[in-house]
């Protein structure tokens, strides 16, 4: 694996923190758009690339649309219908629930999310499955491992965002349930469910030589969408219910 794509994927991480960063300065939907652009020229560029394999790169970015596409309804669920999420600008599309700008941005999260778990589940592999002398037991310690460090990632990356984008571009909590305990404004279920997802990255790949078997790229954000929406949505409804 080529380390071109690995600069690609740490220079759209940085920029995607800037653009948020600046977003929560100037308060407009359009600064996240320049983002999307770099993530895709530079997506493109190392895919184009043939002094190295990206597919890893090309598996991530069919799971991030995968994601983004399969739990689309269920932030149109969160803002229409359960109020818990207001956005507070629009694009193109000004009917549209959610965004433009916001969409193509989960998908480059989701993107770079993919490609940091099986990134790091090659490289846990090459380092430490000879060690076992057992493949399938190392291979699903190596994705288990890869898969923590990802959740993590995703869970303060989220925090961090959502947190950013506060108060400029949407706004948490919108019905005011007392009992929902906040990280920087972020209920706290939300980060709890980018960890508990994306610690299921073995199930939603698969894991090569082990169990479960390894799926498509688009079933696997298929599946993440899904467990992703319903998380959020039963961790909503915890603290709506008791409130």
């Amino acid at each position: 694996m080529g380390s071109k794509t690995d600069r690609a994927a740490f220079t759209v991480t940085v920029t995607t923190l800037l653009t948020f960063l600046i977003a929560s300065h100037i308060g407009t939907i359009w600064t996240l758009y320049p983002n999307v652009f770099v993530a895709v020229v530079l997506c493109v560029y190392c895919i184009r690339q043939i002094d190295e394999d990206a597919s890893l790169l090309l598996s991530s970015s069919i799971f991030g649309i995968a994601t983004t596409l399969t739990y689309v309804p269920m932030d149109w669920l969160f803002s229409r219908k359960a109020h818990l999420v207001f956005y507070l600008r629009s694009d193109f599309l000004s009917n549209l629930t959610t965004p433009v700008g916001i969409i193509l941005n989960w998908i480059v999260f989701a993107t770079l999310a993919a490609y940091c778990y099986q990134r790091l589940a090659m490289i846990f592999r090459t380092r430490f499955v000879s060690e076992t002398g057992n493949s399938r037991i190392g291979f699903m310690g190596t994705a288990m491992l890869a898969a923590g460090v990802t959740g993590i990632g995703a869970a303060v990356g989220s925090n961090i965002i959502y947190a950013l984008g506060e108060s400029h571009l949407w706004v948490w909590n919108a019905t005011q349930v007392d009992q929902i305990p906040q990280i920087a404004s972020v209920p706290v279920f939300v980060p709890v469910s980018f960890f508990a997802t994306f610690l299921l990255c073995p199930y939603f790949f698969g894991v090569a030589g082990g169990f479960p078997r390894e799926q498509h790229a688009g079933v696997a954000g298929i599946r993440c969408g899904i467990f992703m929406g319903a998380l959020q949505f039963l961790g909503f409804l915890l603290f709506y219910v008791w409130k």
